[in-house]
């Protein structure tokens, strides 16, 4: 087979099983372990594939994000974890940004005596926590509403995100991998990348799920990232991906 026909079998196998080893693919192509794996570094880099330890998988297309109301209901206490270490992160007298999701809304009660930060969000739940919680100098970005996420969007948002500076900005994902941050949702890849120039430092805070998929617009390019604060089931495959891409890992 020339290569092309090996990937499009290596593809066709994979709709057949979640996960396929090496030797498998050895065997099945009769081709040497150096040919497979050229091939699925190929293949990993075009995201077609994921490649997991000792074997590949397919990598896992996001068409859309979950509403407010399913993330709740999936939120664990790897979130928790996640939110107590990305919170400890933080300096005094500094300016925060937290993106919409579960995990910034896990930060929030960790943030709950700190009168010193200036926290800056599009999440309406976690505006709603710091509201009744918190000391803390509170801006909200406002912008087109995403009912289901609970979340302003959009330019409206990016601009009001564009005229501050801000310190640490924590930012979630449903989907990650070699590209970086990816979202189905065109409104917010304004959003992040407004953040991302108005900020210092970028740290993506999400649990070990969200790796090993993707969405159609990439967001913010993985090698962007300063710090992913993840939990510790991430696979190896994460961590030695972040390493090659000089981003810190911190696992709760």
């Amino acid at each position: 087979m020339i290569p092309a026909e090996r990937r499009q079998r290596i593809l066709s196998l994979l709709r057949e099983s979640e996960v396929i080893s090496i030797n498998a693919l050895v065997e099945d192509l009769d081709v040497s372990h150096m040919t497979i794996r050229r091939d699925l570094q190929k293949m990993e880099e075009e995201g077609l594939v994921i490649q997991v330890s000792g074997g590949v998988q397919s990598a896992k297309r996001i068409t859309d994000e979950p509403s407010h109301q399913i993330k709740t209901s999936l939120s664990s206490e790897e979130n928790d974890r996640i939110g107590q270490l990305a919170a400890s992160l933080i300096p005094n007298n500094t300016c925060i940004y937290l993106d919409a999701g579960t995990t910034s809304y896990a930060m929030c009660k960790y943030l709950a005596n700190r009168s010193d930060l200036t926290i800056v969000s599009n999440d309406f739940a976690v505006m709603d926590y710091l509201m009744n919680h918190s000391e803390a100098n509170l801006i909200h970005t406002g912008g087109l509403i995403r009912k289901q996420n609970y979340s302003a969007v959009g330019h409206l948002a990016s601009d009001t995100i564009s005229k501050l500076s801000i310190d640490f900005a924590f930012l979630s994902a449903s989907s990650w991998d070699n590209r970086g941050i990816t979202t189905p949702d065109m409104d917010k890849v304004v959003v992040k990348r407004a953040v991302a120039k108005a900020c210092n430092k970028k740290i993506l805070i999400c649990d070990s799920t969200k790796y090993a998929k993707f969405a159609t617009y990439v967001a913010i390019p993985l090698e962007d990232l300063d710090i992913i604060v993840s939990d510790s089931k991430l696979c190896d495959e994460a961590k030695k991906l972040a390493s090659k891409s000089k981003v810190e890992l911190m696992l709760a």
